[in-house]
């Protein structure tokens, strides 16, 4: 039987090439090295919702990236 893959996705800074967080202080948005300290979301909508907030503050739209 086939056991079905979660998905997660990141947010990556097409520039810059780091990933974006939420700082756990004081909930701001925060650029990390790596896709494992990033922000995940489970759904691939979801990222792509948040990608286009972050846009209209950043002046840069996020790329989402599938994480495996």
């Amino acid at each position: 039987m086939l056991v079905p893959r979660i998905e997660r996705f990141v947010l990556r800074s097409p520039k810059a090439g780091t990933y974006f967080r939420v700082n756990e202080i004081d909930q701001g948005i925060e650029r990390v090295a790596t896709p494992e300290s990033a922000w995940t979301f489970h759904s691939h909508e979801g990222a792509v919702t948040h990608a286009l907030l972050m846009a209209q503050v950043l002046g840069e739209t996020p790329d989402v990236v599938m994480i495996r």
